[in-house]
């Protein structure tokens, strides 16, 4: 898959990233010199599709917040979850942002090395708290599960890493290293985690073992979550927008040969003949002709003829429909912001039918987002002292469709008629965009209760 993911990657970065690897992604003309190719490569330009595409499925996928819901004592530590800095509603986008780019993500949760003894406010006071940390598909080199008490389980996972060490206040050097996180049958199959570096003979050189624990105790799971498009398991899947990645490679190749048959055909070129200029001893002209208004020419042989040779074949046209085909189809398969807007205003009814394919798979890939960060939230929860039900669900309604007015009457008639629980009505106004998605039923009756605010004058 390292290919694929490559393209994927080098694709969503942009022109600099695709220029990078010019001679990967557009190769050159029958004999081209060097000189030429650049030339070709720079006129090239690449339209970024695949980037706008991520871009505006991120954006249909935190439209509204995620709703998460966990114990108190956690809230404060879910401000930075990578000690980075990085509060867990930016960490949740990135991971997002990595599934839909490349199909494929981990997540470890972590804490650090702890005495048995050490108890909940031993560990405030030492500031020791879990972390989350996201690895991408190229770093997770390895993994195997097995089948524990009927049940499949991750046994190992491979994660590579640089480690950085300062030299001075100037200069740092960087090695691979390896964390290795398995269940230890020696142990009964507890959680350990090592640390290895390789030698310049490819030795394999342990730096490092511990075993992490939880309440005391060492655990009987690893802590590291396979988050895809689809599902949760370590099984490798294809890229979710691969067929447009390669659509947009194509596109950019047809762009480069659009540019470079505009350079060579687009000013027309000056043709003399039945004139030869008047050289010195060594054959070199003496005379230059100038093209311009205030410029004349004349020619002491009367069949002398001037003329302009100008481009007037179709081969352009050509790649000008070809551009327009595949952006077309870049909008089918992915990319409907590059698609022009309907003259006509579109029935929501056939709105949705139009996107429903497109909310078919970014729905499995909320829904799958949202079960791989909950599972290690629970995990960060119990790190952090909390053994209590969390909740974490990012948005699904990718497109804004405010309730009208009518429905809203008719919501209000059925709750004063006991048709429907105030339960059901406030959830149907939350639905409909009348009231926040991040305001809970209580909220809401303590504002009803406190009564309207001051009307500003107009």
């Amino acid at each position: 898959m390292a290919g694929k993911w490559k393209r994927c990657r080098d694709v969503a970065a942009g022109q600099d990233a695709v220029h990078a690897a010019q001679e990967e992604y557009l190769p050159k003309l029958k004999e081209q010199t060097p000189t030429d190719y650049e030339a070709y490569v720079t006129r090239a330009i690449f339209y970024n599709a695949t980037w706008r595409t991520i871009a505006g499925l991120l954006g249909m996928l935190y439209r509204k917040p995620p709703t998460i819901d966990v114990p108190e004592s956690v809230k404060p530590l879910l401000e930075d979850v990578t000690m980075n800095g990085v509060p867990f509603h930016v960490f949740s986008q990135k991971v997002a942002e990595e599934s839909l780019s490349v199909g494929r993500v981990g997540v470890l949760v972590d804490y650090p090395m702890a005495s048995p003894e050490m108890t909940l406010a031993d560990a405030a006071e030492l500031n020791l708290r879990p972390t989350m940390c996201m690895y991408k598909s190229e770093s997770i080199i390895n993994w195997r599960t097995r089948r524990v008490n009927n049940k499949t389980v991750l046994c190992l996972v491979v994660l590579a890493f640089k480690y950085v060490e300062q030299v001075d206040e100037f200069e740092e050097k960087s090695e691979n290293r390896f964390r290795v996180l398995d269940l230890d049958p020696t142990t009964g199959d507890t959680y350990r985690m090592r640390v290895f570096t390789v030698d310049d003979k490819g030795n394999n050189i342990l730096l490092e073992t511990s075993v992490p624990l939880m309440g005391s105790k060492p655990l009987d799971f690893i802590p590291f979550t396979f988050i895809g498009v689809d599902d949760i398991t370590p099984d490798v899947d294809e890229p979710p927008l691969i067929d447009l990645v390669d659509l947009n490679l194509s596109h950019y190749r047809t762009t480069a040969d659009y540019e470079h048959g505009c350079h060579f055909t687009g000013l027309p070129t000056a043709v003399v003949s039945g004139y030869s200029p008047k050289t010195d001893d060594e054959g070199r002209p003496i005379e230059k002709l100038y093209i311009g208004s205030q410029s004349a020419w004349v020619f002491t042989d009367p069949n002398a003829k001037a003329s302009f040779l100008e481009f007037t074949g179709q081969g352009l046209g050509a790649l000008e429909r070809n551009l327009d085909r595949k952006e077309a189809q870049m909008a089918i398969l992915g990319a409907r912001m590059l698609e022009g807007q309907k003259k006509a205003a579109e029935a929501a009814e056939t709105a949705g039918i139009h996107r429903s394919g497109e909310n078919s798979v970014l729905s499995s890939a909320a829904q799958t987002l949202s079960i791989g960060l909950k599972k290690s939230l629970e995990t960060f929860c119990l790190w952090g002292g909390a053994n209590a039900e969390v909740t974490f669900e990012l948005n699904r309604d990718f497109f804004p469709m405010p309730m009208d007015y009518r429905m809203l009457k008719e919501l209000v008639n059925a709750l004063q008629k006991g048709g429907i629980s105030f339960e059901t009505f406030f959830e149907n106004l939350k639905k409909g965009e009348v009231i926040s998605s991040t305001i809970t039923m209580e909220e809401e009756q303590t504002r009803i209760k406190m009564g309207p605010g001051p009307v500003p004058a107009t």
